[in-house]
């Protein structure tokens, strides 16, 4: 032990029994001990970064009347794609943290399908400068499946070089189901390297024999599960169940009445996509907690999972060489803590991090990281003939079927015309429309083309270069020409959305790094958002966020009809599919004989 650590030592113990000031004291306040459930005045005392004595009396450097408050610890979301903020991580530690989201674990799996190990690192060095805790998980299954174009492969070996950095916590969530029940070799491989480490979950739908398969691997949670009877049968084979509020996902109405007393040690509360807007207008783990206790969950109940569950989830309850214990208030803990006017609709006053109230110039203090990943739209310029997709007047086609506040979605039968030169068309009165994925990574050139029901729109078209998970470029249209007015945009502005109509552009929002992330603030992204919002409404789209809905279509490993840059993809567990499935092979250079599914 050094000599500057036993004199640290000795100030803790010091303060702890009060002999001396303490650095920081929040004075008489109600603290929710999310161990015994109980709400009790008393004060807070912080030593640096830890919080050193709890209920009784202590005097400090600084102090802060907290008779009107409550505090509860620090909020842990527990699965977080940052990338869907549209934001830089630096951005979303700053407009998250004041939502009482101390730490985050964070999966930069959309980075790294476009950028590889480099989106690894950008997001770890960004990591090391946040001001909340931004823990980088290694994204396991870049690409997701093998029925897309990704920009990157990360393999074993490589995940593996990243794998000792400080604020990294093992796998991030596991997608290639298919790829541990077939036993292909790298799957197995990325599994076998963190055999005795941590491993996120991604099964949706997945039950019986495989969901034993995937457990018994060393999955140990999943924020998929859209149905109690799913989550159900995951706890009792012991997966934690994170309760997903994204802005496209949104299972806290079907998931909210797990939050039990008994429950509540193995669940946790996760945003996983949510865009700027919803972050602006509604919150963030914030907006969770609130919601969860408007549906008659026990308040306390609900903040055990946001803190103490979390915690336990990732390890993070402990003291390691890598971190300070968290997720409670009490003595030896990390001092992050969330005061709040009501606890009741988590009515934040204020945020401590570290042992620091957080404001403004608490971000002005950061080095932010060169972003990286400009200039990734690779496609040549597009004329509406690229849109024209032959077919037979056979009576029923393929079409994907849009579930409000899901990402999951149905595998429809309907019929389709076809005009004069053979080519099918679309149904705009029963609301079916043209999709089409077109790759952007400069790899294969590939396009395919489908129809899709449910955006409740008969004129324009939406294009993206967000789709999820190898993000090519995806655009929905009304007439052909439209589509490719949007796609060859997001090519002109290197990635983002766009919305137009009838040859004139509505709306967009740029996003240059990677095609994922803008290099604007989160206040300037917000007013791009509040542009294409209106657009959406003057489109007529039936749906709230049309454009996040688009970008979730080509994500092939969740059920039940997607389209990729292959073509069409079948994935449905309930009739027998252990893994994706392509029914409609679009590829360019489709290989011969290729076997029907």
């Amino acid at each position: 032990m050094t000599k500057s650590s036993m004199v640290r030592l000795s100030d803790t113990v010091n303060s702890a029994m009060g002999r001396q000031k303490a650095d920081l004291v929040i004075k008489n306040v109600s603290i929710i001990n999310v161990i015994d459930g109980s709400i009790k005045k008393g004060d807070i005392a912080v030593q640096g970064n830890s919080i050193i004595g709890t209920y009784d009396e202590y005097h400090g450097e600084k102090e802060i009347d907290g008779s009107d408050l409550y505090a509860a610890p620090g909020f842990i979301d527990c699965h977080v794609h940052v990338e869907s903020s549209m934001i830089t991580p630096m951005e979303f530690d700053r407009c998250v943290l004041p939502h009482g989201t101390t730490t985050a674990m964070c999966d930069p799996h959309e980075a790294s399908n476009v950028l590889g190990e480099n989106a690894l690192k950008y997001f770890q060095d960004a990591s090391d400068n946040t001001v909340m805790d931004l823990f980088v998980q290694l994204s396991s299954c870049v690409p997701a499946t093998k029925l897309e174009t990704s920009g990157a492969e990360l393999d074993a070996k490589t995940l593996m070089k990243y794998a000792r950095h400080p604020n990294t916590v093992g796998l991030a969530e596991f997608m290639d189901i298919g790829g541990v029940l077939g036993l292909d070799p790298d799957t197995m491989e990325k599994l076998a390297e963190m055999e005795n480490g941590h491993i996120d979950g991604h099964l949706p739908g997945i039950t019986g024999y495989a969901l034993n398969a995937m457990a018994a691997c060393g999955i140990c949670n999943c924020h998929e599960s859209t149905d109690i009877e799913q989550a159900r049968e995951k706890l009792a084979k012991g997966v934690q169940v994170f309760i997903r509020e994204g802005t496209v996902c949104k299972d806290m109405d079907a998931l909210h009445p797990l939050i039990t007393t008994r429950l509540t040690p193995f669940l946790g509360f996760c945003t996983d996509d949510r865009n700027p807007l919803e972050i602006r207008e509604h919150g963030h783990l914030d907006y969770l907690i609130k919601t969860a206790i408007s549906k008659g969950a026990d308040p306390v109940d609900v903040y055990r999972i946001a803190s103490w569950s979390a915690a336990q989830g990732f390890g993070l309850h402990k003291n390691t060489t890598k971190w300070q214990r968290r997720g409670l208030i009490a003595p030896g803990f990390q001092a992050d803590i969330v005061l709040m006017n009501d606890y009741k609709t988590c009515d934040i006053n204020s945020v401590i991090k570290n042992g620091k109230p957080i404001n403004a110039e608490t971000f002005e203090k950061r080095e932010i990281p060169k972003p990286i990943g400009f200039n990734s739209v690779h496609i040549n310029k597009l004329g509406a003939d690229d849109f024209s997709l032959h077919g037979n007047d056979m009576h029923e086609h393929d079409v994907i079927g849009l579930i409000k506040d899901q990402i999951v979605t149905e595998h429809l039968k309907m019929p389709l015309t076809i005009d004069e030169n053979g080519c099918l068309q679309r149904d705009l009165e029963n609301d079916v429309l043209k999709i089409a994925v077109l790759e952007r990574h400069g790899r294969t050139g590939n396009k395919a083309i489908g129809f899709v029901k449910g955006f409740g729109f008969s004129e324009g078209a939406i294009a993206c270069s967000v789709g999820h998970d190898s993000h090519n470029i995806t655009c929905v249209g009304a007439t052909d020409e439209d589509m490719a007015l949007a796609c060859n945009r997001i090519k002109e502005i290197q990635g983002g959305y766009v919305i137009v109509k009838n040859g004139e552009i509505l709306g967009e929002v740029p996003l240059p790094i990677a095609g994922l992330m803008s290099d604007k603030n989160f206040e300037e992204v917000c007013k791009d958002l509040e542009g294409m919002r209106a657009a959406s409404k003057e489109l007529g789209s039936a749906l709230e966020e049309p454009t996040m809905m688009l970008a979730f279509l080509p994500l092939c490993v969740i059920p039940s009809l997607k389209i990729t840059d292959f073509g069409l993809v079948r994935f449905s567990p309930d009739k027998g599919d252990q893994e994706p499935v392509l029914i409609d092979d679009q590829r360019k250079d489709k290989p011969e004989n290729t076997p029907a599914p």
